[in-house]
C-alpha cells in the first residue's frame, strides 16, 4: 500500500461498468487532505458481453481517454463491481495485523468456493465485522496485464463499496476529512453514481485502511520491475543509438576537417602556380611582342649598323654629326655643325648622290650660324 509520503500528486480512478468505464483525475492539493478534480469522463466501450470480460478493449478504452483528454495514466486505481468477487463478514477478535492476516487467510480457504491459487483476497473492516472477499485471478491477471500492454500502470485494484457515503457541498465533495474542489464542468455530474465510484478509487489510496485492496504484491512488484525493465531497456537503446548517432557525425565532421585542410593546401599550391605561370605568361607575351617589332622594324628599315656605315661613306671634310635623334615616325633627325655653308652644300650633294638607301630624300630642317662663324644644322633622313 501507498503511504502518505510516497502518493503521487495526481492519480486516475477508474470505475469498470457493465458497458463503459468511468473516470475520474484527482490532484492532491498541497500536503494537506484537500483534493482538486482535474477531469472526470464517461465513455461507453463495445465489447461482446460484460466489459470486465474483455480486458484488452476495457484497456484500450482507458488508454484512448487518457490520450484524447490529457489524463494522467502513470498511476491508476481500479474499481470492479461487487458482482465480481466472492464476499462475506466475518467477526475475529483483536489481533495483531500478521496475525490478522494468516487467520483471515486459514479462514478463506475454507469458505472461498474457488480452487486453490485460482484466486486474489482482500479484506477490509466494514463496521464491526471485517468484509472478506476473493477475485478470480483470471479477471485481475487479465486485466493488470491488459493495462501494461496498452502502457496504463495499475497500482490499486478494489471494488465496489456497499455503501461510498459522501456529502455534496457546492462545489465540493466531502468524504470523510477530505475535501474534494471540483471545477464547473465536474460539478455538473452525478456524484452519486458510476462516477463516485471512481472518484472511490482515485481517494482510496490515500486511505489504506479503508475498503479491499486485491492487487497482491507480488503483481505490483513483477509489474513495477516488467515496466522498470522495459524502460531501462529503450532508455538504453536510445542512449546507444544517440551514442553511435554522435560518433558518426564526430568522424564525418573530422574527415571533412582534414579534407578541407587538404583543399586549402591544394588551393595554395595551385594558386602559387598560377601566380608562376601568369608571370611567365606575361614576359613571354612581352618578349614575343619585341621580337614581332624588331622583326617588322628589321624588313621595314636597315639595321644601324647600315645606317651609320652610309653616313660615314658620305662623310665631307668641315662638316661634323654630333647628335641624333630617332622621330616617332621612325626618321633619323640628325644634329651637326660646319666650317661654313659650302661645305654644308658639298655634304648634302654626297648625302644625295646615296639616294637609293634613304626612303625620302634627306632634307635640311635648320640652319644657322653661330657666335663662332659655324654653321649649326639639322638634317632629316629616313631610311
Amino acid at each position: 500500500m501507498w503511504g502518505w509520503d510516497e502518493q503521487p500528486q495526481r492519480v486516475l480512478g477508474v470505475f469498470v461498468a457493465a458497458d463503459a468505464v468511468f473516470l475520474t483525475e484527482l490532484e492532491r492539493i498541497g500536503d494537506g487532505q484537500r483534493f482538486r478534480v482535474r477531469q472526470c469522463r464517461q465513455e461507453k466501450i463495445k465489447a461482446p458481453g460484460a466489459l470486465w470480460d474483455n480486458a484488452k478493449a476495457l484497456a484500450e478504452g482507458v488508454m484512448r481517454l487518457c490520450m484524447t483528454y490529457g489524463l494522467s495514466y502513470g498511476k491508476i486505481n481500479i474499481c470492479l463491481p461487487r458482482a465480481l468477487f466472492f464476499v462475506y463478514e466475518r467477526e475475529f477478535p483483536p489481533m495483531e495485523r500478521k496475525e490478522l492476516s494468516e487467520a483471515v487467510r486459514w479462514d478463506m480457504e475454507t469458505n472461498v468456493p474457488f480452487g486453490e491459487g485460482t484466486y486474489w483476497t482482500g479484506f477490509g473492516r466494514h463496521e464491526e465485522n471485517l468484509e472478506l472477499a476473493a477475485l478470480p485471478s483470471e479477471y485481475g491477471r487479465k486485466l493488470v496485464d491488459a493495462m501494461t500492454e496498452a502502457g496504463l500502470g495499475v497500482e490499486s485494484l478494489t471494488m465496489e463499496p456497499l455503501q461510498f457515503t459522501h456529502r455534496r457541498e457546492g462545489a465540493r465533495i466531502a468524504w470523510r476529512d477530505a475535501v474534494i474542489e471540483l471545477p464547473a464542468p465536474a460539478a455538473r455530474e452525478v456524484w452519486d453514481g458510476e462516477m463516485a465510484l471512481a472518484l472511490y478509487a482515485a481517494l482510496r489510496p490515500y486511505y489504506p485502511c479503508v475498503g479491499v485492496e486485491f492487487l497482491p504484491k507480488g503483481e505490483k512488484a513483477r509489474n513495477a520491475r516488467l515496466w522498470q525493465t522495459a524502460g531501462n531497456v529503450m532508455l538504453a537503446g536510445v542512449l546507444f543509438v544517440i551514442a553511435v548517432l554522435f560518433a558518426k557525425n564526430l568522424w564525418l565532421l573530422s574527415a571533412a576537417d582534414t579534407r578541407l585542410d587538404n583543399l586549402r593546401q591544394e588551393y595554395a599550391l595551385v594558386s602559387k602556380a598560377r601566380a608562376s605561370m601568369e608571370r611567365i605568361t606575361g614576359g613571354k607575351e612581352e618578349i614575343d611582342a619585341g621580337e614581332r617589332i624588331l622583326r617588322r622594324l628589321s624588313s621595314e628599315r636597315l639595321s644601324w649598323y647600315a645606317v651609320f656605315s652610309v653616313l660615314g661613306a658620305s662623310a665631307a671634310d668641315g662638316v661634323y654629326l654630333t647628335e641624333f635623334d630617332v622621330q616617332e615616325d621612325g626618321a633619323l633627325l640628325c644634329g651637326g655643325r660646319a666650317v661654313n655653308y659650302a661645305r654644308l652644300v658639298s655634304y648634302l650633294e654626297r648625302l644625295e648622290q646615296d639616294a637609293a638607301v634613304f626612303r625620302e630624300k634627306p632634307l635640311l630642317k635648320e640652319s644657322a650660324a653661330d657666335e663662332l662663324g659655324e654653321i649649326r644644322f639639322k638634317i632629316r633622313m629616313k631610311f
